[in-house]
């Protein structure tokens, strides 16, 4: 007798943990229409996205006729937040800087890209042709871009690039990862909440978008409009915000089933945005195939988006196959070897097929991109 109620008292106390479980889980909490929770900081993201955006208008700075050769000890400089480069002084008194964010695989070439683009610049007062560093005009003459000798805008490599390789990589592979997702969720600090909530709101400052995005979408930055350029086709921007919404309201609720459903959400939704976009600039880059200034601009920006499929947490697609759709595309996964002047209308249907064919929900729609 007394065995059998030692096996019921314990039996009693299993089924009464489990019922305490279940309970957190099943309990009712407001999901927001809006990211305006409590004690939410992630101005380490906004100063790295202000850092960026900084980069790439000085890169860009040398896309006309006879402008001023570029500093690759600047862009390293930006690169690095050394020596008092920005012109915002709230920029270089930061602690933060974009290097040490980037995954390590690209962290050091992104030096070689810069170095590489302060070298094209030095041929501003040349027109870009192949072999030959140089501005390409548009047909009807309002934009303008500085090429290398292989037609690679190469300002598009870095700006993209580090959109992907460090914002992209850091909110969907390192702070909605397991690492940063096995943290105390109990104490609060004022200002940034428990460090599951603050590493939930750093994810979400990676993205972007204001706190009433979608409904917003003016001034909208890097990610954020990214996935706005191909909102009206896939319906991601409420797709992606009602995600980081509902795990930011399930991590303060220990609903923890719930956020990583969001999180796994967030994850697949942004890395089928990267590849919309990718095709939707390669569908652009044959819109424009007659005037080689556009033809180049967007094959390059399609192109650093494509190498970006290498940094998220899904990674639908292998290292090895992307770097074979880049080499298909412009004869080479090195950015600095890759050659648009040898990239063909066929070489970019190919292209838009292989990733198609990998991102099945985009088979239907890849021609509307």
């Amino acid at each position: 007798m007394k065995n059998y109620i030692a096996i019921l008292t314990i039996s009693l106390g299993i089924l009464l943990s489990l019922s305490a479980c279940q309970k957190v889980e099943d309990q009712t909490y407001t999901i927001p229409t809006t990211y305006n929770f409590e004690n939410v900081d992630y101005s380490g993201q906004t100063t790295r996205i202000k850092m960026l955006e900084a980069l790439s208008i000085y890169a860009k700075s040398a896309n006309t006729l006879g402008s001023n050769q570029l500093s690759s000890t600047a862009m390293i400089n930006m690169y690095n937040n050394a020596n008092t480069v920005f012109s915002d002084p709230a920029l270089n008194n930061s602690s933060k800087q974009l290097k040490n964010k980037v995954h390590l695989s690209i962290q050091n070439k992104f030096e070689n890209y810069m170095v590489a683009q302060a070298n094209a610049s030095l041929s501003t007062n040349q027109t870009a042709a192949a072999n030959q560093a140089g501005i390409a005009t548009s047909n009807d003459g309002t934009q303008s871009f500085l090429l290398n000798n292989n037609g690679v805008e190469l300002a598009q490599i870095i700006e993209k690039g580090l959109a992907t390789a460090c914002f992209y990589y850091q909110s969907t592979a390192v702070y909605l990862g397991e690492t940063k997702m096995s943290v105390d969720n109990k104490a609060v600090t004022d200002g940034k909440g428990t460090n599951m909530e603050h590493h939930w709101d750093e994810a979400f400052g990676y993205f972007g978008a204001p706190i009433d995005f979608p409904s917003n979408t003016s001034n909208v930055e890097l990610w954020a409009k990214y996935s706005n350029k191909v909102n009206s086709i896939l319906g991601c921007n409420s797709k992606i915000m009602n995600a980081f919404l509902k795990g930011r309201a399930a991590i303060s609720a220990e609903d923890y089933n719930a956020r990583d459903e969001a999180r796994t959400t967030i994850k697949q939704e942004w890395e089928v945005i990267l590849a919309a976009v990718a095709i939707s600039y390669l569908n652009d880059a044959k819109k424009n195939a007659t005037d080689f200034a556009l033809y180049a601009h967007y094959l390059t920006e399609a192109y650093a988006f494509i190498a970006g499929l290498k940094y998220g947490a899904s990674k639908t697609i292998p290292d090895a196959d992307v770097d074979n759709i880049l080499s298909n595309l412009a004869g080479s996964s090195d950015p600095l070897q890759a050659n648009i002047y040898a990239t063909s209308l066929q070489d970019i249907d190919n292209t838009i097929n292989a990733l198609a064919n990998s991102f099945t929900s985009l088979e239907t729609v890849k021609a509307s991109l």
